[in-house]
């Protein structure tokens, strides 16, 4: 039998922690076990960097100048962590210290033609664009309460920029306070966390290949469908037509919700209401009894 583990934090553990834990019940059982190590940002995105990427440069900017040394570095697979808190100025102090001048951009982009360079950005960022009623230039005026007259200029400024870079606005070009745009003209690729990692582990190929998707949480509702982690293994497991499990602490979800939102079974360590999480020991016990009962 073999198995997919891909859980997120639960038990007080990281979600690579977590993984092992659920991962080594399902060996006990004879299992062939592959284990998948996710994240969103923070030390869960690094724990997951160091198995999907172990020989990549990650760096995590706390500036526009950060940015600017590491792409002017001498990486050859460069990670940019971007899924923080950011400056509303990054896109504009980025442009200012790579040189100011479309010819500075394309003369680094073209340093790096060849080289591995990703900028990772939160979901939403991903999608977002830079110009147009939804891009960030107008919603952002938008959200400031910005006179129209202002607004628009914002927006055709951001035009502006795309065009003298020979870019078309698309999604992504908004992500990173606008910086997207910028990444695009110099070749770095952007992308949310989860999907890169998931490329970049050829996750799809490996849940073709498995019998089972194990992952897990600290709390299984049908709204969030235990966040980010959770939500994009069991869709990615549907995607591949295999079956999703949830080991939670809690569970909220009854028996038929759970079909509704692709998860063949959930399993909670504890039961009735209550904010403490549960313990790694009581994790253990639940995750040897999903082994022992998804067995063949």
């Amino acid at each position: 039998m073999r198995v997919v583990v891909a859980a997120d934090a639960v038990a007080g553990l990281t979600p690579r922690a977590a993984s092992d834990l659920v991962a080594a019940e399902f060996a006990a059982q004879g299992a062939q076990v592959a284990v998948i190590p996710l994240g969103v940002s923070g030390p869960a995105l690094h724990d997951a960097l160091l198995q999907a990427a172990p020989g990549a440069v990650v760096v995590t900017p706390g500036s526009a100048g950060d940015v600017a040394r590491a792409l002017r570095g001498d990486a050859t697979d460069l990670v940019l962590d971007l899924t923080g808190d950011l400056p509303e100025t990054l896109c504009a102090d980025l442009f200012a210290e790579l040189g100011g001048t479309p010819a500075a951009i394309e003369h680094l982009a073209a340093a790096r033609r060849g080289r591995s360079t990703v900028a990772l950005v939160a979901a939403d960022g991903a999608s977002s664009r830079l110009t147009g009623l939804e891009g960030l230039a107008a919603t952002r005026g938008r959200d400031r309460g910005t006179d129209l007259a202002d607004v628009l200029a914002a927006d055709g400024a951001a035009e502006s920029f795309l065009h003298a870079h020979g870019l078309a606005d698309g999604p992504g070009m908004g992500a990173a306070e606008g910086a997207g745009a910028l990444f695009a003209a110099l070749g770095v690729e952007v992308s949310e966390p989860l999907g890169w990692l998931a490329a970049r582990y050829g996750l799809e190929a490996t849940l073709a290949r498995c019998d089972v998707v194990v992952t897990g949480v600290e709390s299984l509702d049908f709204h969030a469908v235990g966040g980010p982690v959770v939500r994009f293994v069991v869709e990615a497991a549907g995607k591949a037509m295999r079956p999703a499990v949830v080991v939670a602490g809690r569970n909220w979800v009854s028996s038929r919700e759970l079909r509704l939102i692709g998860v063949e079974d959930a399993y909670a360590t504890l039961a009735g209401p209550g904010d403490e999480p549960c313990t790694p020991d009581e994790l253990r016990r639940v995750a040897a009894g999903v082994a022992r009962t998804w067995r063949w």
